[in-house]
């Protein structure tokens, strides 16, 4: 990440999810979700206890987060 905060797509792994959540990056470098994780996690349904893999990829739009349930 080029930029300390700005917008960061969210998707499910299978597509059914989709919410635009913000980020600022800190000092040592480590990026925060600020907002819309809690509207992500709600609507994708994901459960406490269940294991996720986390995946970045960068398209020509910017960097997005694709969540997967293991």
């Amino acid at each position: 990440m080029y930029v300390d905060h700005g917008e960061l797509p969210i998707t499910t792994g299978d597509r059914t999810t989709a919410v635009t959540t913000r980020f600022m990056k800190g000092v040592d470098k480590r990026a925060t979700i600020t907002k819309g994780w809690s509207d992500f996690f709600r609507q994708a349904q994901m459960k406490k206890g269940q294991a996720y893999a986390f995946g970045f990829k960068c398209t020509s739009k910017g960097l997005r987060l694709i969540v997967y349930s293991i």
